[in-house]
């Protein structure tokens, strides 16, 4: 199992955090290409382990409930 690398001092899944507010926050902004979001985020996770990707999900849920737009 490969590890996220991670420099970060906040914490092991900071960089998934921003990963998922990042992609929810593109997905909303109007006339946005959500195909070409969507498979933007799937090569850029796929080198991550399925429990990083597990992780991501429901980062991307919480983040989908937080932001209202």
């Amino acid at each position: 199992m490969r590890k996220l690398v991670n420099h970060c001092s906040q914490g092991h899944y900071h960089i998934l955090d921003k990963i998922a507010y990042d992609y929810v926050t593109a997905l909303k902004k109007r006339g946005a290409n959500v195909a070409k979001i969507k498979h933007e985020l799937v090569e850029q996770v796929k080198k991550y382990s399925e429990e990083e990707k597990a992780k991501l999900r429901e980062l991307i849920q919480k983040w989908q409930k937080n932001i209202n737009t």
